[in-house]
């Protein structure tokens, strides 16, 4: 048996199989070959698509967990039409005659990379709402669509997760998330709390984990990997002496 450290979320105690969620990561043109003018107005057409996709999911949190989560959704609104934002992305469709994919791109890693050196750890978080309004953007220009399908009950692995990415998770079979970077501070983890997610962050986790069991202690944010009977013993009870949060969760063996 493996324990891992982390920083929980949420105090729930969850099993199941550990799968790794891998982002897609786009392949664009970097230069156009047409008129700049082009350019700019798809990438407007593409932010207005974005911000009416993020007027929708508003809604749906509104509805499901109240209005103080669902404003994360207002927040990616504005910073959608922020000057500084935008202008940055005209400047470089006009200026260096860059496609509106790698306008986008670039400025997601140059926004992003300047609040993940601030020092305060609430404007470090906010890194992820610039990723994720960026690659919001990215999808409406090149026609895709996140998809997020689970063929099975699962903890899901990843570096990080984006805020509305956890609005498309299957909630039927995600047992837990579990990041290696992530913060407790960012708008994924409010999104995770609303939505009572089992959460953990900072957690160590290599690919060679993925498929093995695993049990999320989100008491103390211990990971144990392929977990010892009298662990799973001690954790089932404490489990249950706490409401069973997640239901099927410890059924697994």
């Amino acid at each position: 048996m493996q324990v891992l450290s982390g920083k929980p979320i949420m105090e729930q105690i969850v099993a199941g199989r550990l799968c790794f969620y891998r982002r897609l990561e786009p392949q664009v043109q970097l230069y156009t070959r047409g008129d700049w003018r082009q350019e700019v107005n798809r990438f407007h057409r593409a932010q207005q698509t974005a911000i009416l996709e993020l007027n929708t999911l508003y809604h749906r949190a509104f509805h499901q967990v109240g209005d103080t989560v669902a404003s994360i959704f207002l927040i990616h609104g504005m910073l959608l039409e922020d000057h500084d934002y935008v202008e940055t992305i005209r400047t470089l469709i006009q200026g260096q005659g860059a496609t509106a994919e790698y306008a986008v791109q670039m400025a997601e890693i140059s926004f992003s990379a300047a609040f993940a050196a601030m020092d305060s750890s609430y404007m470090r978080a906010r890194a992820s709402d610039i990723r994720d309004i960026s690659q919001r953007v990215l999808r409406a220009l090149m026609g895709g669509r996140q998809t997020l399908l689970m063929d099975e009950p699962a903890i899901l692995v990843a570096d990080d997760y984006l805020p509305s990415e956890v609005m498309d998770f299957d909630q039927r079979r995600l047992l837990g998330l579990i990041t290696r970077k992530g913060s407790l501070d960012s708008h994924t983890a409010m999104l995770v709390r609303a939505y009572h997610i089992p959460a953990i962050v900072e957690v160590n986790v290599t690919p060679k984990c993925e498929g093995r069991l695993a049990l999320m202690d989100g008491y103390t944010g211990s990971v144990y990997i392929d977990p010892d009977q009298e662990q799973l013993e001690q954790l089932r009870e404490l489990y249950q002496a706490n409401g069973r949060p997640k239901g099927h969760a410890l059924s697994i063996q």
